[in-house]
């Protein structure tokens, strides 16, 4: 994404460091502009997704550790209501971890239909 966005100045800088309209482009500077304008809100929605994924998998591996230190304590101090703790860190783990890979599958996604759109708008480049 920053070399996109440092692509995208690049283009819209002339010679002498002053920024050009998107008229003063050339032709094949637009398209690259266009392209560049259509796939990083598709980038920065992956990013987001993928950094709630990363986020969520870990905070579940966070309540499963503590889910055994729980077991654990539970078991030495013969204690019912810590086994109901324990119970729930587990189950909570559970959900933070599915729901972290179901943020993973949809990144997956987003970014499969990133490279369909550049690959698609490339091969159309000589057809028009």
């Amino acid at each position: 994404m920053r070399d996109m966005t440092r692509e995208r100045i690049v283009i819209l800088t002339g010679e002498h460091g002053e920024f050009l309209d998107a008229a003063s482009v050339s032709p094949v500077g637009q398209e690259r502009l266009a392209e560049i304008d259509a796939q990083l809100p598709m980038m920065l929605v992956h990013h987001r997704l993928l950094r709630r994924s990363v986020i969520g998998i870990y905070t579940g591996l966070v309540f499963l550790a503590l889910s055994v230190i729980g077991i654990a304590a539970a078991f030495l101090t013969s204690s019912d209501a810590l086994g109901d703790v324990a119970l729930g860190l587990v189950l909570a783990g559970t959900v933070a971890i599915i729901g972290g890979l179901a943020l993973a599958v949809k990144t997956l996604a987003i970014s499969a239909n990133a490279i369909t759109y550049a690959v698609n708008r490339t091969g159309s480049l000589g057809k028009r």
